[in-house]
C-alpha cells in the first residue's frame, strides 16, 4: 500500500468538494470545498491546504455514470480533470461512481434565527449567506461519502483475498 492520505474530490460546475482519509484509515471525513474559478493553480494549493500538506497517495474522484454504468461526456470530463490533478499531486487516480453521494435535503437546518439579537426569520427561512455554507458543505459531505465507499470496498476486496489465500 502506498504512503500517503486518500483524497475524494467530489467535482461540480463551481464547487468541488474534498474528503480526506489519513494514511491505513478507514474513516472518511470531509475537510472543505473548492471554488473551481479561483484558477487551477489557486485552487491546487488549496487542496494542498485542505490536505494538510501530507502527500496524496490515492486521488479518488466521483463521476457521475449514466444508469446502464457508462460514462457521459460530463463524467469523462470529471475523470480526465482528475487524471490531470492526481498527476499534479503524484497520485494514483481512483474513479468511483458518485451516485446517491448527494445527501437528501435535511431538515436539521429547518431551525428559527428568533432569539439571537437579529432580525427574526420565519420557519425554514435562511440567509443567503447560510444557504451557500450548507451547499457548500454539502460538496464536501458528498465527497466524504464518495471515499467511504470506496474505502469499503478497498476492504471487502482485501478481506476477500486474505479469506481465499487462508483457504488454500
Amino acid at each position: 500500500m502506498s504512503r500517503g492520505c486518500a483524497v475524494a474530490i467530489d467535482p461540480g460546475e463551481r464547487w468541488i468538494g474534498v474528503a480526506r482519509a489519513a494514511n491505513g484509515s478507514s474513516l472518511a471525513l470531509p475537510v472543505g470545498t473548492l471554488d473551481r474559478n479561483v484558477g487551477e493553480q489557486a485552487m491546487l494549493e488549496s487542496l494542498r491546504a485542505l490536505v494538510g500538506g501530507d502527500q496524496v497517495a490515492q486521488l479518488v474522484i466521483g463521476v457521475p455514470l449514466r444508469p446502464d454504468g457508462l460514462e457521459d461526456e460530463q463524467a469523462q470530463r470529471f475523470r480526465q480533470w482528475g487524471e490531470a490533478l492526481a498527476a499534479e499531486l503524484g497520485a494514483e487516480c481512483i474513479a468511483q461512481n458518485e451516485r446517491n453521494s448527494s445527501a437528501s435535503p435535511d431538515v436539521r437546518f429547518m431551525s428559527t434565527e428568533r432569539g439571537r439579537g437579529g432580525k427574526s426569520r420565519a420557519p425554514g427561512r435562511r440567509s443567503p449567506q447560510r444557504r451557500r455554507r450548507e451547499h457548500q458543505r454539502s460538496h464536501a459531505e458528498a465527497a466524504a461519502r464518495i471515499l467511504q465507499r470506496w474505502l469499503d470496498s478497498r476492504a471487502g476486496a482485501e478481506g476477500r483475498a486474505t479469506a481465499d489465500r487462508d483457504c488454500q
